[in-house]
C-alpha cells in the first residue's frame, strides 16, 4: 500500500509520460497523500498530475508546490490543473 507519494522535480527532468492501461492499484485504493515539489506545469507535469488526482479515490490531501516565484504564473498553472480533474469532496488541496 502507498500511502504516501511524493515528487521532486530535478534541474534537468524532463518526464516523458503515457497514461498506463489500468489504474495502480495502489494509486486507486491506498494512496492518500500526494506531495509535489517543484511543479513547473509543463504539458506532461499536468499529464501525470491530472492522472494521479482522477485515479486516486483515496486522496485526503494534495500539495503542489510550484517553482516559480510569479503570482500570475502560479494562479495559471492552477487553473490549468484544475480544469484537468474533479477533485474529490473530502480532499483537501493546496497550491503554492
Amino acid at each position: 500500500n502507498v500511502n504516501l507519494l511524493q515528487c521532486h522535480n530535478g534541474e534537468h527532468t524532463r518526464p516523458c509520460w503515457d497514461d498506463p492501461i489500468s489504474v495502480p492499484e495502489c494509486l486507486s485504493s491506498s494512496l492518500e497523500t500526494l506531495e509535489w515539489v517543484g511543479y513547473e506545469g509543463r504539458k506532461e507535469e499536468k499529464e501525470v498530475a491530472a492522472f494521479i488526482l482522477r485515479s486516486g479515490r483515496c486522496l485526503k490531501k494534495v500539495t503542489i508546490s510550484s517553482k516559480s516565484t510569479d503570482p500570475d504564473k502560479k494562479l495559471e498553472m492552477l487553473k490549468d490543473l484544475s480544469l484537468s480533474f474533479r477533485r474529490l469532496p473530502t480532499c483537501q488541496v493546496t497550491f503554492d
